[in-house]
């Protein structure tokens, strides 16, 4: 059977798409079928979700802490309903950052720097994100008071984090 070797015109819409159905066995003489299938426009949530999404992907950089918020609340709370006994864990892991703070000061006063500020507050952020989540693990995610301590850490470290990439 021989096939065309020329394309048919057809006016379609713009950024519509045509699929061409070859003619079936016995309707020689019928004329080709084609369908226009067109591209439905995308929804206004769906639009919105891919304006934030592209926005939040672009600076994914800045938003870090942030994110890793979200995901440390969401453990948290995975981990108070499955192994409550972390708390015991996590308890004196709170103090490790001031420690590890300290040690360093104490034994190699060099490694500090220029800006032991930066470390301190690094170290206090951290002390008391695993305190917080020793909180959490313990009494429950849905607590109002370790809810805002949640929030209150968040903006702390999201503006440190801030702070410390612009001044670099």
């Amino acid at each position: 059977m021989a096939r065309r070797s020329r394309p048919r015109t057809v006016q379609v819409p713009q950024g519509a798409t045509t699929v061409c159905i070859p003619t079936q066995r016995g309707s020689k003489n019928a004329p080709p079928v084609f369908v226009v299938v067109s591209e439905t426009r995308p929804s206004l949530s769906s639009r919105i979700a891919r304006t934030v999404g592209g926005w939040a992907w672009h600076h994914r950089a800045a938003w870090a802490p942030t994110g890793y918020a979200v995901l440390a609340y969401a453990l948290v709370s995975v981990v108070h309903l499955i192994a409550p006994w972390t708390v015991f864990v996590l308890a004196p892991a709170a103090l490790l950052p001031l420690l590890g703070l300290w040690w360093t000061r104490s034994k190699y006063p060099e490694r500090i720097g220029e800006r032991p500020g930066r470390l301190l507050t690094a170290a206090a952020l951290a002390a008391g994100a695993v305190g917080w989540a020793a909180a959490t693990v313990h009494y429950g995610p849905l607590t109002a008071p370790l809810a805002w301590a949640w929030a209150g850490l968040t903006v702390a470290v999201q503006s440190f984090w801030l702070a410390v990439r612009r001044s670099k």
